[in-house]
């Protein structure tokens, strides 16, 4: 039997996730933007198929995201990089289950 510690370590929760990461995922939204700003073929590809564009990366870079953010972009669907750098700000941002229980238990 897996002990209780051990499978919150695993929870696939996408708050958590994010932060426990956030430094480094910001980093490669930050990387990934900045590339999609400077290119337009590579910001045409990334609106169209982002996870897809992701894992091809950009000039020989690769990005570094979890699987469980990649899912997660997988959601997304924009028009123009303005709407992809929204969306993914209430990705980044979005409360986790927990930091909610608050507002529902008064």
């Amino acid at each position: 039997m897996i002990p209780l510690a051990q499978i919150n370590k695993l929870s696939t929760d996408h708050s958590t996730i994010i932060k426990s990461h956030n430094v480094d995922i910001n980093a490669e939204f930050g990387r990934l933007i900045h590339a999609a700003v400077i290119n337009k073929g590579f910001r045409a590809k990334l609106l169209q198929n982002p996870v897809g564009c992701i894992d091809a990366g950009y000039c020989g870079e690769s990005f570094h995201f979890p699987f469980e953010i990649k899912n997660m972009i997988k959601q997304i669907n924009a028009r123009s990089l303005e709407e992809f750098s929204s969306q993914i700000i209430k990705l980044i941002n979005k409360p986790s289950v927990p930091e909610l229980a608050p507002v529902f238990c008064k």
